[in-house]
């Protein structure tokens, strides 16, 4: 009997509690909402008209940190590829073009969060000079950016970022 009646509290128990998910409402969004919310990023973020200026003014060297294959797809002509995935193989084939000193801008497709974390790997590596683009390549694009093919260096990248080797 008092099996019995165990069984009927944990069945009532169940059934308030599953009663009381259905009623109440959620109180975490799914998403964070960016007005509450900042991302800290590694680098400090460039708008896409300074940019645009510095590319003109060609000083500064841009990275494309997309996870695409190298050339498959236009990028900002000349652009060096240094993607999250593939990282240190990347560096690696710009070792004798890039240097701590130079002044860099990364973008990819306009999700910080690949582009960030490839701007601490390069500042944790000495680099000093690094920014992330605003808007990524999309970005760029709206503001009147011209896309081209990247720099790639001869045996460049034998990696793919898709496969991770």
């Amino acid at each position: 009997a008092s099996l019995r009646e165990a069984g009927w509290l944990m069945a009532v128990a169940l059934i308030l509690t599953a009663v009381s998910w259905l009623v109440r409402s959620d109180r975490l969004p799914f998403a964070a909402d960016p007005s509450v919310y900042e991302l800290e990023l590694a680098a400090p973020v460039v708008e896409t008209q300074p940019a645009l200026e510095l590319f003109d003014g060609g000083i500064h060297l841009f990275i494309d940190t997309r996870p695409i294959e190298p050339g498959s797809e236009p990028t900002i002509a000349g652009a060096f590829i240094i993607r999250e995935a593939t990282f240190d193989d990347d560096l690696y084939a710009l070792f004798d073009v890039l240097f701590p000193e130079d002044p860099i801008i990364l973008f990819g497709d306009g999700d910080l969060v690949g582009t960030n974390n490839v701007a601490g790997r390069l500042l944790a590596r000495g680099f000093t000079d690094v920014q992330i683009l605003r808007g990524g390549l999309a970005g760029w694009q709206t503001a009147g950016g011209s896309l081209g093919s990247p720099y790639l260096p001869e045996g460049y990248f034998p990696g793919s970022a898709e496969d991770g080797s």
